[in-house]
This record gives structure tokens, sequence and C-alpha cells, in this order.
């Protein structure tokens, strides 16, 4: 992805959720947690990146045509890519505690 769109995180896209999500799912894997506590783990890193994105200006894609007027409103990618993130670990949790 970041090598079609040229984007990055601080860019103010969805891989300000995503890059965050997945390196929180991989560190919880490696420091042993079990694969709910992991996916517990990459949905609240991708809160926390879809709601970094309030405060940037976006870069590149459609927003970057807004500049400084994309500065306090959430990224559609983002909270798209957070919307997606979640609900799949809200999912596969709810399936493995059932």
């Amino acid at each position: 992805m970041q090598s079609l769109g040229n984007a990055k995180v601080g860019d103010k896209t969805l891989l300000d959720t995503l890059v965050p999500a997945l390196n929180a799912y991989e560190a919880a894997l490696n420091e042993g947690k079990s694969f709910v506590d992991a996916l517990k783990a990459m949905k609240k890193a991708a809160e926390e990146g879809k709601d970094s994105t309030r405060d940037m200006v976006a870069k590149v894609g459609r927003a970057s045509r807004l500049g400084g007027r994309s500065r306090g409103i959430l990224d559609a990618g983002a909270t798209s890519c957070y919307l997606l993130l979640a609900s799949m670990a809200d999912s596969i949790i709810a399936l493995i505690e059932k």
C-alpha cells in the first residue's frame, strides 16, 4: 500500500491506523500474549492511530487538497480501516470466547 500511494504514517491516511495496529498485534504475539490479547492490542492501537489523524494535515490523497482545512477532522480512510479492524477483532474474539 505504501509503495502504491507513497503514503507513510503521519500523512493522514489509513496507514495511520493500519501500521500501529499491525505493530501492536505483532508485539503482543512476540511477548507471548494470547491471540485474543493480541487482537485487543491491535484494536486499541488502531483506535489510537485513527484518533491521531484528527490533529494532522493531509499530505496525500483526496484530502490533501484541503490543506490546513483537513486539521480537526478524522481521516476517512483511517476511520474506515479502524472500523474494519475493530469489527474483525470483535467477531473473532466473540467466536473464541463462546
